[in-house]
């Protein structure tokens, strides 16, 4: 894709994202927002499903762009051949969203189907008014601003969000964890796309995400590399997903080292194979 069609396409990837905006931040000041258990345990509201649908329609709607395959989180695979990929997560932290935390957000990428490399992503904050985009070539932005990551060199100096106990259990990390304990005094748990836009704009140094899939991770992978950092990612122990570590290039390298993460990697980004 050309650096002009990357730059159309970026553009209805923001519209797509914010169009759901005003309704999710309505329901989420409501205070009411009710949700039901999936089958791997994670939550859905209405306001998932309302959003997909939205963000499907603007993209749909596009002459150009709108007759590429789409997978959602929620509502799944279009399954439409065609050499690009439309990827959706309509509330990415729906638990912070349904607990009245303000750091959810919305998710729209776009990958190469046969590489499944992330082409565009933009990661919209409603309740922040801010959206985070990147297109390979184009640098990494929000709003006018250059992103870039922390030039922290140093895993003693670093600030990592690393995950909740049971993800680190799930991604079988433990012995990992406890040497990063060690290693980097200042470890922090932020959580889902918002915690992705503190790496992209250097705020942490970096973080570990066990546990993701396409559609949680391929916005960041251009975001971050754009922003100059590094990813890596790894087949999950948990059958079908992904776990990733971002952020500044020699603070993921130091984490990866410490926590053996390499040892059952499959590349970087770049390089992520399918899930289906």
């Amino acid at each position: 894709m050309r650096k002009a069609e990357i730059e159309s396409a970026l553009a209805l990837a923001v519209k797509a994202a914010r169009s759901p905006s005003a309704e999710l931040v309505a329901a989420f000041r409501s205070g009411t927002v009710t949700a039901k258990r999936k089958p791997d345990r994670s939550f859905v509201t209405k306001h998932d499903l309302a959003a997909e649908v939205a963000i499907r329609g603007i993209l749909r709607s596009s002459n150009r762009f709108g007759a590429f395959d789409v997978e959602g989180e929620e509502v799944g695979r279009d399954g439409r051949p065609s050499p690009y990929r439309w990827l959706i997560d309509p509330i990415d932290g729906t638990t912070s969203f349904l607990r009245g935390i303000p750091n959810f957000g919305t998710i729209v990428a776009l990958e190469e189907a046969e590489t499944r490399r992330a082409v565009l992503g933009a990661i919209h904050l409603p309740m922040q008014g801010e959206t985070y985009v990147a297109g390979r070539g184009l640098g990494a932005w929000c709003g006018s601003r250059r992103l870039r990551v922390s030039r922290c060199a140093s895993l003693a100096d670093a600030l990592v969000s690393v995950p909740d106990a049971r993800s680190v259990q799930l991604a079988q990390l433990e012995g990992g964890y406890r040497r990063l304990r060690r290693l980097c005094p200042q470890l922090r748990g932020y959580a889902d796309c918002w915690a992705h836009t503190l790496a992209v704009r250097g705020a942490i140094d970096a973080l570990i995400e066990p546990w993701t899939h396409a559609w949680d991770i391929r916005a960041t992978q251009v975001l971050i590399e754009e922003a100059g950092g590094l990813g890596l990612v790894r087949n999950s122990p948990v059958k079908g997903a992904f776990d990733a570590i971002f952020g500044a290039r020699k603070i993921v390298e130091q984490i990866a080292e410490t926590v053996d993460f390499l040892t059952r990697a499959i590349g970087q980004f770049s390089r992520l194979p399918t899930q289906r």
